[in-house]
């Protein structure tokens, strides 16, 4: 009985030694030179680059080898090093992963990677929310963005979520444009990006990893650490709340424990701004040791600037970043057929470029179809004697909504080029919205095939006001604005034409 009971107990160990031995994967990351994808003789084996299986981080060693952990429905990943990158597919993203299916039958993957050349400052094109629902919406992307970044190139792009209106069939076209650019795209997965319903949590991405990879990953590029983060946390069938799960928290603790000497800084993108996330303390923690943190976010068709404060370090920058989109590509079309969908504060469709050098960074939001130094909306009032309809929105105001200010920045207006007074920051509805609005109430849009745009109601974090001087003469006026931000390192100025009667 006991001789029994021990061969019993030994095939037991011996099945869980087989069975430990099998949960690991491996592989080799090396120089791919004739880029052929197979490691083959004068390829050169790259020690100290990091694989990841998203929770743990191991490094390769002398021979470019790695052994992780397979943690089932969780891909592995290659953390791209300075100066390499992955192979990329014809749409320009990069193939720095294997699936979780992959993973199954085999048990050695290797990650080839080529040359990359990196300046230290690096230039970002920041794509807020293009929630692309069916083609005309990548047609509008396409004139929006894809056009004008060939002509104005980035070293690299990242979307920050909602690249769908939950139509995930969209990812291929859009994919399709933006990789026409000619640069590496590195993807954020928002809440209309999830494959809602499903039974098992890991599988909440599993198109988007289809398409793009690891819905969460880090990459350095230049100079610079970068971490793409998913917070969209799946609750119910179709509802969602902004967290970072534990696994993530896991992996990004990971990658700051293996960077944190090298880099003073860090850089995250990720779709739901932080104040929407409800581990957000938890996260913020994990940044104490770089000196400057910056987040750049979308998800609210608006833009702005929050400052998380943490103790004896400088406070927590997020940028949330509009929308390509607009308002949800709400609105009248123009000439073009592009909806004008201005998003909810005033703020005309576009996107930002970001240039970053380690600590060091700038942030610039372009006007998609605009000059670049289209910065800023001005409004003045305009008594009409043919369209009275309109003069209902005349305020003895002038507004000025400086797309990319926030608290900070001081706006000035001058009426006579020499003289400058300051603006009242104000909490309210940009004006332009207002007339926007109106003329779809008026019946103005009839006869075009569109989404109406809702009332109103959202207060611009960006928007400036005046009292216009009763003892401003009668006649034509040139007003001068000036907009500065030392904080932000933002510089504009514009004018705009005033007749008062």
């Amino acid at each position: 009985m006991n001789k029994s009971i021990f061969i019993f107990s030994l095939l037991v160990l011996m099945v869980q030694v087989a069975l430990g031995q099998s949960s690991k994967v491996s592989g080799r990351v090396y120089h791919d030179k004739n880029q052929n994808g197979i490691y083959d003789k004068g390829d050169k084996v790259l020690k100290d680059i990091f694989v990841s299986n998203g929770k743990d981080v191991v490094a390769t060693n002398t021979k470019g080898i790695y052994k992780i952990e397979f943690l089932e429905n969780n891909p592995i990943f290659v953390i791209k090093p300075k100066g390499y990158v992955s192979p990329r597919t014809p749409q320009n993203n990069l193939k720095f992963y294997y699936l979780s299916q992959e993973l199954i039958n085999k048990k050695l993957f290797d990650f080839p990677l080529y040359p990359n050349k990196e300046k230290d400052k690096v230039k970002i094109a920041l794509l807020g929310d293009p929630q692309s629902d069916v083609i005309d919406d990548i047609h509008h992307v396409s004139k929006l963005v894809t056009e004008e970044l060939v002509k104005n190139k980035p070293d690299i792009i990242i979307p920050l979520g909602d690249l769908s209106f939950a139509n995930l069939s969209i990812f291929k076209p859009l994919s399709e444009s933006l990789g026409l650019v000619g640069v590496p795209v590195f993807y954020v997965i928002g809440n209309h990006d999830l494959n809602f319903g499903e039974q098992e949590f890991s599988n909440r991405d599993k198109t988007f990893e289809a398409s793009f990879g690891p819905s969460y990953y880090a990459f350095e590029y230049g100079d610079n650490l970068f971490l793409v983060l998913n917070n969209n946390f799946p609750v119910n069938n179709r509802e969602y709340i902004g967290k970072f799960d534990e696994d993530q928290l896991t992996f990004v603790s990971n990658i700051i424990k293996k960077f944190e000497t090298k880099y003073n800084s860090i850089k995250i993108f990720t779709h739901i701004p932080l104040e929407y996330t409800s581990n957000k303390e938890e996260f913020i923690s994990l940044m104490n040791p770089f000196d400057k943190v910056l987040v750049a976010a979308g998800h609210t068709h608006t833009q702005y600037h929050h400052y998380f404060q943490r103790s004896q370090k400088e406070a927590v920058h997020q940028l949330v970043g509009g929308a390509v989109c607009g308002a949800w590509w709400q609105g009248a079309h123009d000439i073009h057929g592009v909806p004008f969908a201005m998003m909810h504060d005033g703020t005309p469709k576009g996107y930002w470029f970001l240039e970053t050098e380690d600590k060091d960074y700038h942030l610039s939001y372009k006007v998609s179809g605009a000059p670049t130094e289209k910065q800023m909306h001005i409004w003045v009032p305009e008594k009409k004697k043919w369209d009275t309809e309109m003069n209902v929105l005349n305020e003895p105001y002038i507004y000025v909504n400086v797309f990319a200010g926030g608290k900070s920045t001081k706006v000035e207006v001058s009426f006579d080029g020499k003289t400058w007074q300051s603006m009242e920051h104000h909490q309210g509805v940009a004006p332009e919205l207002k007339r926007f609005y109106l003329l779809q109430e008026l019946g103005r849009y009839e006869g075009q095939k569109l989404s109406k745009v809702p009332k109103p109601t959202t207060k611009s974090k960006h928007l400036w006001r005046m009292k216009i001087p009763e003892n401003i003469a009668s006649g034509m006026h040139l007003i001068r604005i000036r907009a500065k931000d030392d904080v932000l390192k933002l510089q504009t100025e514009d004018v705009r034409v005033f007749y008062k009667q």
